[in-house]
C-alpha cells in the first residue's frame, strides 16, 4: 500500500484526515504569525491569508455553516464591529469619492478575519494555545534582533533608534513590547505552577521584548507598561499572598527606578519638557509641537467635516490646504496625525470615531467577561485578549496602528484565535460533561423511588 492513499478509506474518513492536515497547517500559521512580525516583511499578512483560505474551505461544508451560524448569533456583536471601520472607507470611496483604495487594503483585514474565527473555533483548545509559542518566539526574535544591533551601527535608524529594514522605530517597539508581554501572560491562571522551562523561555522572551523596545526609545510604549503588567499578573492564584504582592511591588518599582536611570530613557522624557518649553517660546517645530499642532489641525478638519471627515487616505491633501491658506505649518503635512483617534476624526468624522469605538468596546467586554472563567484556559486567553485590545488603544495615542498591514492583520487573527481558542475549550468542556453524565453511575435507591412514584395509586 502507498503511503497516504486514502482510496481504501470511506468519504467521512477522508474528510476527518483532510480536516485534520488542515487544522494543523492552520496550527502553524497561527503561531508563526507572530512569529515572523518582527523578523519577515510580509510574513503575518501571509500567515493571515493561509488561515482564510482554509476557512473558506471549511465553510464549504454545510455542517460547518451552520455552526458558523451559531457562533455569528452568539458574538454578533463583536463581528459586526469588525465591518464598521472598512464600510465606512468603501462609502468614502464609492459615494463620496474622497476615501482611497490604499487606505482601505489594511481595514480590509477585519472583516476578513471572521471565516478565520468561524475555521479556527473548529479546532482543537491544544491546538489553537500553541499562538503562545509564537509570541515567545517573535519575542525573542526581537531581542536577538536588538543585541546583534548593538554591535552593527548601520541598522540603526538615524544612529540612536533601533527598528528594521521594513518597521521604523516606534512600530518596532511597540510590537517588541506586546509580544514580550504576551509570551508572559500566556502563563496559564492554574493553581499549578508551570513548568521551569517554560517558566524560563517566557520570562526571556518577556526581557528580550522589553530590551527592543528601550533599544527603539519609543516612549508611547513605555507609558503603556503599567497597564500591560496589569492584565500579566491580574487573576494570579499566586498574587493572594500578601509577601508575594509586597515582592512584585519592590520588584517593579526596582525595574522601574533603573530604567528611568538609564540615559537613554531619561533622554527621551527630558525631550518632551524641552519640546514643550520651545513652544512657549512660539518654536512648535519639534517632535512634540509638530504632533500637537497635526492633533490641532486634525480637529479642525473635523469642525468642517464632522459627520464623514474629510476621507480616509485625504488628510495629507487637506493639511496641504490649511497650510496653503496660513492655518497650519506646513512642516505638519502628513498622511497621518500619529494618532488613531484623531486620525479617524479627521478623515472619517463622528461616524468613524463612532464606528472604533464600538471595535475597542466590543472586543474589550467580550474578554472581559471571560476573565474570571473558571477554567485556567478560558480565563489566560481572556486576559491575553486584553492585553492586546489595551495596548492597541494606547499604542494608537502615538502612533496609526490601524494605518499599517501588519499591524491591523496581527490584530485581527489574534484577536479571533483567542476567542476561538475560548469557544474550543467551551465545547470540550460541555463534551467532557456529556460523557460524565452518561456515565455516572444510577443510584438505586433513586431509581427505585423514581418507580414507585410512578405507579398510579402509590
Amino acid at each position: 500500500m502507498r503511503p497516504y492513499d486514502t482510496s481504501f478509506l470511506p468519504v467521512s474518513d477522508i474528510l476527518t484526515q483532510t480536516k485534520f492536515f488542515l487544522s494543523w497547517i492552520a496550527t502553524a500559521a497561527i503561531v508563526l504569525s507572530p512569529a515572523l512580525m518582527l523578523s519577515m516583511k510580509g510574513g503575518t499578512g501571509y500567515c493571515f491569508f493561509i488561515v482564510l483560505a482554509l476557512s473558506l474551505l471549511h465553510l464549504g461544508n454545510r455542517e460547518y455553516r451552520i455552526q458558523a451560524a451559531r457562533l455569528w448569533r452568539e458574538h454578533r456583536w463583536f463581528l459586526a464591529s469588525l465591518f464598521g471601520l472598512p464600510c465606512i472607507v468603501l462609502f468614502q470611496i464609492l459615494v463620496m469619492r474622497t476615501g482611497t483604495f490604499p487606505s482601505l487594503d489594511p481595514l480590509l483585514r477585519l472583516p476578513l478575519a471572521i471565516p478565520s474565527f468561524f475555521f479556527l473555533a473548529s479546532m482543537q483548545s491544544r491546538q489553537l494555545r500553541m499562538v503562545q509559542w509564537g509570541f515567545a518566539a517573535g519575542a525573542l526574535a526581537a531581542g536577538a534582533w536588538s543585541i546583534y544591533a548593538l554591535s552593527h551601527p548601520a541598522v540603526w535608524t538615524d544612529g540612536t533608534r533601533l527598528g528594521n529594514s521594513f518597521t521604523n522605530p516606534i512600530p518596532f517597539g511597540d510590537t517588541a513590547l506586546l509580544l514580550g508581554f504576551l509570551s508572559i501572560a500566556s502563563l496559564r491562571r492554574a493553581d499549578t505552577r508551570g513548568h521551569p522551562v517554560e517558566i524560563a523561555i517566557k520570562f526571556a522572551a518577556l526581557v528580550g521584548g522589553l530590551f527592543a523596545s528601550y533599544l527603539s526609545g519609543t516612549r508611547g510604549g513605555w507609558i503603556a507598561i503599567p497597564v500591560l503588567l496589569w492584565f500579566t499578573v491580574s487573576g494570579r492564584h499566586w498574587l493572594a499572598a500578601r509577601s508575594v504582592r509586597i515582592v512584585l511591588i519592590a520588584a517593579i518599582v526596582g525595574g522601574a527606578t533603573g530604567a528611568v536611570s538609564t540615559h537613554d530613557i531619561r533622554a527621551r522624557f527630558t525631550a518632551i519638557a524641552t519640546d514643550l518649553q520651545k513652544m512657549r517660546e512660539g518654536n512648535a517645530d519639534t517632535s512634540t509641537g509638530a504632533r500637537l499642532e497635526l492633533w490641532r489641525a486634525s480637529a479642525l478638519l473635523y469642525t468642517r467635516h464632522p459627520v464623514l471627515g474629510v476621507g480616509r487616505g485625504s488628510l495629507a491633501k487637506s493639511l496641504g490646504a490649511l497650510s496653503a491658506h496660513g492655518e497650519a505649518p506646513n512642516y505638519i503635512v502628513n498622511d497621518r496625525a500619529h494618532n488613531d483617534f484623531f486620525s479617524i476624526l479627521a478623515e472619517m468624522g463622528t461616524v468613524g470615531v463612532a464606528a472604533l469605538l464600538l471595535l475597542y468596546s466590543a472586543t474589550f467586554m467580550m474578554f472581559w467577561r471571560l476573565r474570571r472563567n473558571a477554567d485556567p484556559e478560558i480565563a489566560t486567553a481572556a486576559y491575553l485578549g486584553l492585553l492586546i485590545v489595551s495596548a492597541t488603544i494606547l499604542f494608537g495615542m502615538t502612533i496609526d496602528v490601524f494605518t499599517l498591514v501588519m499591524n491591523v492583520a496581527f490584530f485581527a487573527l489574534t484577536i479571533v484565535t483567542l476567542l476561538a481558542w475560548i469557544e474550543a475549550r467551551k465545547r470540550e468542556i460541555a463534551q467532557s460533561d456529556r460523557i460524565t453524565a452518561a456515565t455516572r453511575p444510577i443510584d438505586i435507591g433513586d431509581a427505585s423511588r423514581q418507580r414507585s412514584t410512578s405507579i398510579p395509586g402509590k
